[in-house]
């Protein structure tokens, strides 16, 4: 691959680039809690009905709820296309939802207005309601715990998951999620030992990609309910413009690399690392295209204000998947995401020569130097080590990892797509790390056409452009403030 040599000018302006990215807010998981009007109500298929409300104390609550734990079987979890079971992986008891195993009576996530602020706090860009379908209930007893993972993908227009605690009496046991070094704790056993009202429920949604765990709890009973959070498959609607659209400084700096004649004068690619993973979307499994107005609604979080921001300056911008194998920590731009029949070809253990016969590779990335983008950010690699303690990554003498069973299975000698494991085993569905590839035209071409000059007398190292290259800019709201997640 052709090498691009960038000068220390070039250099500059990127890392103002990067950090204004940085500086994005783009929270990868939201919460609440609500009082629902009556007990939340589990209701079987034999006319039985069990109400969910918090006991005096952890021993009561578990002597109350003996009849839900007895209807409950032990959770399995996944690795790649494996439905294991392991205590010291997961412990856990659950019964899933399908075939109307269960229902819930005096809770649903649309009516209470759960899957609105969903909406509008993870991806207000996309236009049309979310919608929620039960998917299981998870009983963790003294002494259960589930290690580090990501929630097995379940279809393309799956976006997340949506985990409600109800009001039974616990100890210990956080949830804890973790994205990109951020990590966000619900603390729902001790919050409900202290609230006034007994049937008050706790809920977070996050996005599918991101790790989470649950800590060992110490009494009592932890009972949550788990929804698959889908996106409308409706593809005509256009993205509205969200709160950080209307942040002008990714589009500023985007702006002086446009206008700046010295920076990549004869054109190129800037290439930004998703921040987020991507699943089988069927949109994505040809050949990548441009995205356009309402396309670029399928991207997530911090990736969707990039790409959107460079549409707005005129941009093509095109999300391009890489595939990483985690023993050997190699690194491959795809074509296009799996397909199927590519996914069908994956086995289990597989060197990197078996990886390149089995997907449509574009090309090798063996060192960023040698890459043909501009990164603006270093590539999509292997993030070793895997765990959710920070001092275990740093090397601290004497760290430990309460989990380190659990990291053994994550990453043994075999492939794995993002070396993670879920929830249940996976045969038709995996996460994707991705880029996004904005193309930068050629000085004085397209979006960085110059068509008049700037007056003699005016004292100004940017030229001026027509007006109709400049989009216009909204201004950025200053007496709105939210409350800030991670």
């Amino acid at each position: 691959m052709p090498s691009i040599r960038t000068t220390t000018h070039e250099r500059a302006l990127l890392a103002d680039l990067n950090h204004a990215v940085h500086g994005l807010r783009a929270p990868f998981a939201c919460g609440g809690t609500l009082v629902p009007e009556q007990p939340v109500t589990l209701c079987f298929p034999d006319k039985t009905q069990i109400p969910v409300l918090r006991a005096k104390d952890p021993i009561e609550q578990e002597r109350l709820l003996r009849p839900l734990v007895e209807r409950c079987r032990a959770a399995p979890f996944g690795i790649g296309r494996k439905t294991r079971y392991d205590r010291t992986i997961r412990d856990a008891r659950q019964i899933k939802a399908e075939g109307g195993a269960f229902s819930v009576l005096h809770f649903d996530p649309a009516a209470a207005g759960i899957l609105e602020q969903i909406r509008r706090e993870l991806v207000p860009q996309v236009p049309d309601a979310l919608t929620a379908e039960l998917y299981n209930l998870n009983v963790y007893a003294a002494g259960g715990h589930f290690v580090p993972h990501k929630d097995t993908p379940r279809g393309s227009d799956m976006l997340g998951t949506l985990v409600v605690c109800l009001p039974s009496q616990f100890s210990n046991g956080a949830f804890v999620l973790k994205h990109h070094g951020v990590f966000q704790t619900y603390d729902w056993g001790r919050a409900i030992q202290q609230q006034a009202e007994p049937t008050r429920i706790h809920w977070t949604a996050f996005f599918g990609d991101v790790d989470h765990q649950i800590e060992r709890v110490w009494s009592g009973l932890r009972v949550t309910l788990t929804y698959l959070i889908r996106r409308s498959t409706n593809t005509g609607s256009e993205a509205v413009p969200d709160r950080e659209a209307l942040n002008t400084l990714v589009r500023e700096k985007l702006r002086l690399l446009l206008d700046d004649r010295r920076f990549l004068p004869k054109g190129g690619t800037l290439a930004f690392p998703c921040s987020h993973l991507y699943h089988q979307d069927a949109r994505f499994q040809r050949k990548p295209r441009p995205f356009s107005r309402q396309t670029v609604s399928a991207l997530k979080g911090r990736d969707h204000t990039v790409a959107a921001a460079a549409l707005a300056e005129g941009l093509a911008v095109t999300l391009f998947p890489y595939m990483i194998e985690t023993c050997a920590d190699e690194t491959w731009q795809l074509e296009h995401f799996p397909t199927p029949g590519e996914q069908a070809a994956l086995g289990e253990q597989m060197d990197w020569m078996d990886l390149e016969k089995a997907l449509a590779i574009q090309s090798r990335l063996e060192d960023v130097k040698d890459s043909e983008v501009v990164w603006v950010d270093p590539p999509p690699h292997f993030n070793w080590p895997p765990t959710m303690y920070p001092e275990i990554a740093e090397g601290r003498t004497g760290a430990t990892d309460p989990d380190l069973p659990a990291i053994m299975h994550l990453h043994g000698c075999e492939y794995s797509a993002t070396g993670y494991f879920g929830n249940e085993g996976s045969y038709t569905d995996l996460y994707i790390y991705g880029a996004l590839h904005v193309a930068i035209p050629p000085y004085g071409e397209g979006a960085r056409a110059v068509t008049t000059t700037t007056p003699s007398h005016v004292s100004s190292a940017i030229p001026r452009r027509h007006k109709k290259n400049r989009p216009t800019v909204p201004p950025t709201p200053t007496s709105m403030t939210r409350k800030r997640n991670g």
